[in-house]
């Protein structure tokens, strides 16, 4: 995963974002779009619905 978003990263300085994303999507296909995907649904879940559901139960106080 490291090594991914390490060569993101020098893919972008050297060509700019639109073309480094292309080429990881070509290289690492449906696993990156799943990756991406995951991340903001549990992002989404915890800031959205949990954590607004924890507070009003009074978890916090």
């Amino acid at each position: 995963m490291f090594k991914a978003l390490h060569e993101l990263r020098k893919n972008t300085r050297e060509s700019g974002i639109k073309s480094a994303i292309k080429m990881m999507f070509k290289k690492y296909g449906w696993k990156l779009g799943f990756a991406i995907f995951m991340y903001y649904l549990i992002r989404d879940i915890t800031l959205y619905i949990l954590i607004p559901y924890l507070i009003l139960k009074g978890f916090f106080n």
